[in-house]
């Protein structure tokens, strides 16, 4: 019986494997097929900075866009990382059993806030007082930046606190027997968990970049490159976001927006690609 019992798991767990990777491989298939047009008729036109695709002399480049997008999320995640890491080290080293109580409950809370919901409150109120405060638009590039930090940072600090309290006892223990202080007994165990830090800061970087709902509703969605934190722009998935259920199925404009689908998921498989590396890289090294 508990050979019949296992075999039926490894066989459930094998059928699950094998679709979820069929399905992957249907997705990449059907996007990067879609995605053709464009790139034969446009070719590399398609990273040239102007984005007109319902014009007479329609233009199709997304280069603009792609800075802009590529900018955010290092802006926006180089604040989460660092916030995150800090409330982290405070929650694991310094904070009391209620303090981390009533923290990790907040950020439960807080991470289940749909995108949505941010999006709108930073339409109604933080644009409104971008406004009071002089901005000559209440949706811009800080707007967006600060809903997309409150959207990433709990699952920040969530991760890097996870990863803190997994560093053995045994390695504080050693640490503080040669006479590191509390600052370098904190470095210890961020290079201990640094696996675990990497994963999450690479995580909430893809997370940031792949956001729709808050760029659309909040960075401004003008096609311009940012030069303030202040200026409107218009990431990538904003673009798809909002031409897609309006275009017009097999024009150029429909393959154009599946190139930008389909650079997205290239760039969000590698980076996946890239933690995994990194994550069992650190692993070995912890390790020797």
């Amino acid at each position: 019986m508990g050979k019949l019992g296992s075999a039926f798991f490894i066989s459930i767990v094998s059928i699950a494997a094998m679709v979820v990777a069929a399905a992957l491989f249907s997705i990449v298939f059907f996007i990067s097929s879609e995605s053709i047009r464009a790139i034969k008729e446009v070719g590399f036109g398609l990273f040239s900075p102007n984005w007109y695709p319902v014009w007479v002399d329609a233009e199709f480049g997304i280069r603009t866009m792609l800075f802009n997008s590529i900018i955010l999320a290092l802006w926006t995640s180089i604040w989460v990382w660092s916030i995150g890491l800090i409330v982290a080290l405070y929650l694991h080293r310094f904070a009391t059993k209620k303090e981390k109580e009533i923290m990790l409950r907040t950020l439960e809370y807080v991470s289940g806030i749909p995108s949505v919901v941010l999006g709108f409150f930073g339409v109604v109120v933080l644009g409104d007082l971008f406004l009071k405060f002089g901005a000559w638009t209440a949706q811009n590039f800080l707007n967006a930046s600060i809903m997309l930090s409150v959207l990433t940072l709990p699952f920040m600090i969530s991760l890097s606190y996870q990863s803190l309290e997994k560093v053995p006892r045994e390695v504080v223990e050693a640490a503080v027997a040669l006479g590191a202080k509390d600052l370098s007994v904190m470095v210890v165990e961020v290079k201990y968990a640094s696996s675990g830090l990497i994963n999450a800061m690479l995580s909430v970087f893809n997370r940031i970049f792949g956001e729709t709902m808050i760029v659309l509703m909040v960075a401004g969605g003008a096609n311009v490159l940012v030069r303030s934190l202040l200026d409107p722009i218009r990431p990538l998935t904003a673009a798809l976001g909002s031409e897609m259920g309006e275009v017009e199925i097999g024009s150029l404009h429909y393959s154009s927006l599946f190139f930008i689908g389909f650079l997205l998921l290239v760039g969000s498989l590698l980076l996946n690609l890239l933690t995994n590396y990194l994550t069992r890289q650190r692993d070995k090294w912890v390790k020797g």
